[in-house]
């Protein structure tokens, strides 16, 4: 399947950080409405399609956005009722941070630097859970799903989708290693209410799946007659582009990648566009670093100056010259989107 015909390209990648930011706080209003009522109002779970809602139109910068505050005249209540006890109620930034934490934590509980060696799986099993947990949060708040059964629950049927299957046991032993405890039970019942809070909408195309093709089409095309420009080698060490040449920037970018998962940029770019972004900030990376390493080493010499060093690649001119001037598979290349998500990354 083509990621444009997926639900995650026409349903779950977000328009801006304005759309973003107008989901949490309707789900959060949605959770204190509930909470602050005095009858007995059930705790039931929100499916995406059914709140969204209209998108709304972004007429401001998006790193100018913030999530609507205690101080706004129709932000609603701020305590739970009586019956509840007249606990302060949280804010859609507080909720915003609380997410932020607990998707950090899942790579600890399941992929290649899980805690408990039998919870280790492949990175994608990770960013697979950290996209599911994120959109279930977009319909629904943490005051009602706590964040640390979810993430259990998450982790779990990311296995199942990746076709990575473990014993829902080893999880359960996996949150105690990480000292926040989810009984198996929890997990099971938390597991139901995560595929309705997400439509049972499974399908997740990670940025991990478009480095390797993105890298190998990168080195073709290098070699090419129009990408030989775009490389730029170390004085005197002009010669064909090899593909260990481009490993340094293919592993950091994995790494810069295993960050990325667990924030809000899956929400609103295309994997594609992860994974080139990704790759431009680790050529940069690469570069600074071997740049650094023949300053203080005074120009190179010995066993470290012999080195091969990675040439400084200009990527993003490569998207550009790769496909904005051709029809080539009728692929359109959003070069200011790409541009935009740099900085974000």
């Amino acid at each position: 399947m083509l990621y444009e015909e997926s639900s995650q390209a026409f349903k779950w990648q977000l328009s801006s950080l304005v759309e973003l930011n107008s989901l949490r706080e309707r789900a959060n209003r949605r959770a204190r409405d509930v909470l602050s009522r005095e009858d007995a109002a059930p705790l039931e779970v929100y499916g995406f399609a059914d709140t969204r809602g209209d998108r709304p139109k972004s007429t401001t910068d998006d790193q100018v956005v913030q999530l609507m505050s205690e101080d706004d005249p129709n932000y609603g209540p701020t305590k739970t009722s009586q019956a509840r006890g007249s606990t302060a109620l949280l804010t859609p930034s507080d909720e915003t941070l609380l997410l932020s934490f607990y998707c950090s934590k899942i790579p600890l509980l399941i992929g290649p630097h899980a805690t408990l060696p039998r919870c280790k799986r492949d990175a994608k099993v990770a960013a697979t859970a950290s996209l599911l947990f994120r959109r279930f949060y977009l319909s629904n708040s943490v005051m009602i799903h706590d964040p640390k059964t979810m993430l259990a629950a998450a982790a779990f049927l990311a296995a199942k989708v990746e076709d990575c299957m473990l014993d829902v046991r080893y999880l359960e032993m996996g949150t105690k290693e990480m000292n926040a405890p989810v009984p198996l039970t929890d997990i099971l019942d938390a597991e139901i209410r995560l595929m309705k809070g997400i439509d049972f909408d499974l399908l997740v195309f990670s940025p991990y799946k478009t480095i390797v093709p993105i890298v190998e089409d990168l080195r073709t095309f290098l070699k090419s007659e129009r990408g030989k420009g775009l490389v730029k080698w170390k004085e005197g060490e002009e010669r064909q582009l090899e593909r260990e040449d481009l490993r340094p920037v293919h592993d950091m970018a994995m790494k810069i990648v295993d960050d990325v998962i667990v924030s809000d940029i899956p929400l609103m770019y295309a994997p594609g566009e992860v994974g080139t972004a990704a790759l431009v900030v680790a050529n940069e990376d690469v570069c600074n670093n071997q740049r650094k390493g023949n300053s203080e080493d005074g120009g190179g010499g010995g066993v470290e100056g012999d080195k091969v060093e990675s040439p400084e690649i200009d990527i993003v001119g490569y998207v550009r010259s790769r496909f904005e001037d051709t029809d080539e598979s009728g692929v359109v290349v959003d070069t200011a989107a790409i541009d935009a998500l740099v900085e974000r990354v």
